[in-house]
């Protein structure tokens, strides 16, 4: 929590999820800095198993929303910047859980995330219209080939989400921390709105 917290004012969430073998009181660093320098409430949960629940039964999910409404019960959280971001498998998670229907988060921003075409094809797709999704990769990522992330784009903007992507050039596969202010801009940025499909589109 920022050490000046008011509760006459509503405050944005980042929930920020730790890699592959992590966990979040590690991950709590990558954030901590920037998020109480803009005043953001930050919370790092860790995984319910080994990683995020990629596949088979998914435990992370009920547990993320159960952290939020304990956080929404106590604070004073403002709805409209909800923000799901992570790195690696966390950022791949950000795609699993917040590209659901039900999904609370406002914003989505994978960090060197993996992303398979057939999460867009399957994804609600009123979800998708117009959600806010900044990703950020980098070029020499050995893990997941830059060009995955190049396809997310292109996949995530067909299906007609607000795709803000980043690529860099000397990034391999870690968490690039000089990229937190400007997610935090994009978060505070008005939200635009897709126009409604035409009558028997």
């Amino acid at each position: 929590m920022p050490e000046y917290y008011t509760p006459d004012q509503a405050w944005p969430l980042v929930m920020a999820l730790h890699g592959g073998s992590g966990n979040g009181r590690a991950f709590l660093w990558s954030w901590l800095r920037d998020a109480r320098s803009r005043g953001a409430i930050l919370v790092t949960p860790t995984a319910t198993g080994s990683t995020w629940a990629l596949m088979g039964d998914d435990d992370d999910t009920p547990n993320l929303a159960r952290i939020l409404d304990q956080l929404r019960s106590r604070w004073n959280i403002d709805p409209e910047r909800l923000l799901l971001t992570g790195m690696s498998d966390g950022g791949t998670f950000c795609y699993v859980t917040g590209l659901e229907r039900g999904s609370p988060f406002t914003h989505l921003a994978p960090i060197a995330a993996a992303f398979h075409p057939l999460m867009a094809e399957t994804a609600d797709a009123e979800r998708l219209r117009g959600l806010p999704v900044h990703l950020v990769h980098g070029r020499l990522d050995w893990m997941f080939p830059v060009q995955m992330a190049r396809q997310t784009r292109a996949a995530l903007a067909a299906a007609g989400a607000d795709v803000t992507y980043r690529e860099i050039d000397d990034l391999s596969h870690c968490y690039p921390r000089e990229v937190n202010a400007a997610i935090l801009d994009w978060l505070d940025s008005p939200r635009r709105v897709s126009a409604p499909a035409a009558a028997g589109a």
